[in-house]
């Protein structure tokens, strides 16, 4: 981005107070620096410049000479919204128009639709809780009554087609100039970015406050906590824990099969480890595939001529070393262990002298952290066979929601 007072990566111009920060509030919650504008354009470095025209209850005429007043520069960023409200009142219509001729933008994409606040676009016509707009009290509105819920009757002076979330981008691929799009969901306000970032100069975008937390989600995403879990149990419920687990979205299994290991030819399995954590996913590491392993742990021992306690500890010894090298590679934010000897070997791995109780998780996984080691992020531990077959996912669910940094 370029960092001279005149350019941002985000232009709003909204018409409102309240609007303006609506519209750059998810912004801000993601670390942006987002500043409001009222009289006078700020020219102090910010990565969002939201300006305030106060321009809803003007006349049409008044409200778009208030735009133009801006100057072409004020307007020169990577992404240009025209902030309006998810009722659609106020001077939609010429504001757009003025703002794309200051602009020169050659596309504008109108997608109003606000759905956490019950604002949907469905056939061309703004909804609020499933009626049309004309039909609410923002039809009466003292100041700025809305007339009518076809948003193209709205955006007079504009001539523009409906399309839905899936045409848009062929639409903007084949120029068309004025596109209003049905969007009833967050992730449809998330393809309308999407389809956005496929043309050569982005559209001018139309929209509510909806419009905007989509932007900022795809320029600043939140990323996930993530979790290594290290399940060392051989357990029947060990393994349905990790099958429901592997259920949930953004989970990546990494299995280590025994005799590889005895056989010294598992470094794949650090790098799949790696690779699962640098894509945000949390990570399940295994060396029990099924129900049937457990029955075949004396073959194993008999083909290298160990006992079952040897066995064991080889396999402890493994996977505490493992994970040592995996948290100093790339630390994830919690850590799971599944199997006393596996949590022990672990800490022994990390040169741990204690471990300092936190809390309790599902009702039989204690967590706190280790003491006297270069790790200090959240643990948490489980015996092999305790719990249900949601165990594991409900401590995805804690890592993910319920954490604090």
């Amino acid at each position: 981005m370029k960092t001279n007072d005149l350019y941002r990566e985000v232009v709003v111009v909204a018409d409102d107070f309240t609007g303006a920060n609506d519209a750059g509030v998810s912004l801000a919650l993601r670390g942006k620096k987002v500043c409001v504008a009222f009289q006078t354009v700020s020219t102090e470095p910010t990565d969002a410049l939201v300006i305030n025209t106060e321009s809803r209850a003007l006349g049409a005429s008044e409200a778009a000479e208030k735009i133009a007043r801006l100057g072409a520069d004020v307007v020169n960023a990577r992404w240009l919204i025209k902030k309006v409200d998810s009722t659609l009142r106020g001077n939609v219509g010429a504001e757009t128009a003025a703002l794309q001729a200051l602009s020169g933008k050659r596309q504008i994409v109108i997608a109003p639709a606000y759905p956490a606040a019950g604002r949907i676009t469905r056939h061309g016509q703004c909804l609020v809780n499933g009626i049309p707009v004309n039909e609410t009290e923002f039809a009466s509105d003292p100041k700025t009554p809305v007339p009518s819920a076809d948003i193209v009757d709205l955006f007079f002076g504009l001539a523009g087609k409906s399309v839905t979330v899936h045409d848009l981008e062929t639409a903007l691929a084949q120029g068309d100039g004025v596109l209003i799009v049905d969007a009833e969901t967050e992730g449809e306000l998330d393809a309308v970015i999407a389809a956005a970032l496929t043309c050569e100069q982005t559209p001018l975008l139309v929209g509510s406050a909806g419009l905007c937390d989509a932007l900022a989600r795809h320029l600043a995403p939140v990323r996930r906590k993530q979790l290594l879990a290290v399940v060392g149990s051989m357990s029947e419920i060990a393994q349905r824990q990790i099958a429901f687990a592997l259920n949930a979205p953004g989970v990546s299994r990494v299995f280590i099969d025994v005799n590889d290991m005895l056989n010294g030819t598992t470094a794949d399995a650090f790098i799949r480890i790696i690779q699962a954590l640098q894509a945000g996913h949390h990570c399940i590491v295994q060396t029990c595939s099924d129900r049937e392993s457990r029955h075949r742990v004396e073959d194993i021992c008999s083909q290298h001529r160990m006992t079952r306690a040897a066995l064991g500890e080889k396999i402890c010894t493994y996977l505490g070393m493992l994970t040592r090298e995996v948290l100093e590679k790339q630390a994830p934010d919690a850590l799971y262990v599944s199997g006393g000897d596996v949590a022990m070997a672990v800490a022994c791995a990390l040169e741990a002298q204690g471990f300092e109780i936190t809390g309790r998780i599902a009702q039989c996984v204690p967590y706190g952290r280790f003491l006297g080691c270069a790790w200090h992020r959240p643990v948490m531990t489980k015996a092999g066979g305790f719990g249900k077959e949601e165990t594991l996912r409900e401590v995805l669910h804690f890592i993910e929601e319920r954490m604090s940094d």
